[in-house]
């Protein structure tokens, strides 16, 4: 068999891929039900993508019951030796009805049906449409590459505030706004208002945050000062990253680096590179990904700036693991660690420790990966830093899920889930996903 090319896609999975191909060359010719479970529609996409160039096939959308009915009466499949349904994000009434007592017409078909459906629409499936999920073929569940928490991108250059946990952060917090109620210069103001940003942007209130990069970006337009322009521009970017905003995040990076280049302030330059690599890792443009974070690190190093250095060797490791390049991922994870460490920050280490662990996890050295997970949780939590706190419970749970400890991975998943909704975090759906199937796995041991 030809090897599977598909982005994205776990090793498991394509064992996986490769077996729902050989069912259905078996199944050619006859009624087969088959169901897959894919939750991200681009993954999903790139596994119809391989299919079509290995069969005849017709995918169908489907919107509402009807849909499904009326293509299976039709008999109209224009020569197709398979069928591919996409499901919608939610099972409806009518099409729960329609799966469940029309199930027999997959099979009176005489072609094989490949149904792509999330986990929650699955869960919803199960309760509404109990007799067409007894009534299918083999079930297939695919998980992809959690771009969202195994590749998260480290936004340490966005919050260069050094502090020593969330104690230090608090008290910080109250001295700068004590201050801002006394001081009258204004570049003075748009400094206070810069920190309190940042201080807001690690408790995680994200609002706040907003509001004070907001008040520094308008007074510093009216000073006419560019570097103060540029950087609230950077940090509002990563704010609508963190909340899921690509394209605003991609237009306010530009528009800093501009600023930056135009005042040839290399430290802004380089800093605001790292940050579009690191929203091309997040949407998965790896090639780009990789020519920013290059570009940031050989500038970081020309100036000897040690903490940017660390930060851009920790996403070339996110890189390298997105890549499946496990080996140069755990080199360079532990490099930046090592810096981090010497420089005592603590977001990197605690950022780097939660990497390694995932790496410790793949290799199945379970004890190793708790560790890890257990350090990094805790230097977060005493940082405040909501977001790695949220991300390392996540995978915690993913973890505890798969030894088979469901009430634990249970409690793990609860609490991720709420800190991601509290951050207003997109990654709060996924969560909410793995949450439903661990009650349900639970209720129905």
């Amino acid at each position: 068999m030809e090897e599977t090319r598909i982005e994205d896609a776990r090793a498991e999975d394509l064992e996986e891929i490769d077996t729902i191909i050989a069912e259905l060359e078996i199944s050619k010719g006859r009624g087969n039900l088959i169901l897959c479970v894919v939750n991200a529609p681009a993954y999903r996409d790139g596994i119809i993508r391989v299919l079509k160039d290995r069969f005849s096939s017709k995918v169908i959308l489907v919107k509402e019951g009807g849909d499904v009915i009326q293509s299976l009466k039709s008999e109209d499949f224009g020569g197709a030796e398979v069928l591919i349904w996409t499901m919608p994000e939610k099972l409806t009434e009518d099409l729960a009805d329609a799966l469940n007592n029309f199930r027999e017409l997959f099979y009176d078909a005489g072609i094989s049906s490949l149904v792509f459906l999330s986990q929650s629409f699955l869960d919803d499936v199960i309760r509404k449409a109990p007799d067409f999920w007894r009534y299918r073929g083999n079930y297939y569940e695919l998980k992809g590459r959690d771009r969202g928490t195994a590749f998260e991108a480290i936004d340490a250059l966005a919050t260069s505030l050094h502090y020593q946990n969330k104690e230090d952060l608090l008290r910080r917090k109250r001295i700068n706004e004590y201050i801002l109620e006394k001081v009258t210069d204004e570049r003075e103001i748009a400094k206070i208002l810069n920190e309190l940003g940042h201080i807001s942007y690690n408790l995680g209130a994200y609002d706040n945050a907003s509001k004070y990069f907001k008040q520094e970006l308008c007074l510093s337009e009216k000073l006419g000062d560019k570097g103060g322009v540029a950087r609230p521009l950077i940090l509002l970017g990563w704010l609508a990253l963190e909340t899921g905003d690509m394209a605003e995040a991609h237009r306010l990076f530009g528009e800093g680096l501009k600023l930056f280049q135009d005042m040839n302030y290399k430290r802004g330059v380089s800093s605001s590179l790292h940050n579009l690599g690191s929203l091309a890792l997040a949407i998965g443009d790896l090639a780009e990904a990789r020519r920013f974070f290059g570009e940031s690190l050989k500038l970081f190093q020309d100036m000897n700036y040690k903490r940017g250095v660390s930060s851009s060797l920790h996403n070339l490791g996110s890189l390298a693991l997105a890549a499946g390049d496990v080996a140069d991922a755990h080199r360079l994870f532990g490099e930046s660690l090592k810096i981090a460490q010497e420089l005592g920050d603590k977001s990197i280490i605690s950022r780097s420790l939660f990497h390694l662990g995932m790496l410790a996890q793949d290799r199945g050295e379970i004890s190793e990966a708790r560790r890890f997970y257990g350090e990094s949780l805790k230097i977060a939590q005493e940082l405040g830093d909501k977001s790695i706190v949220a991300i390392t419970l996540a995978q915690f749970a993913h973890l505890e899920e798969g030894e088979g400890y469901l009430e634990r991975a249970l409690d793990l998943i609860r609490q991720a889930e709420a800190l991601f909704l509290e951050l207003g975090s997109p990654r709060a759906e996924g969560t909410r996903i793995d949450r439903v199937w661990l009650e349900y796995k639970i209720a129905n041991e």
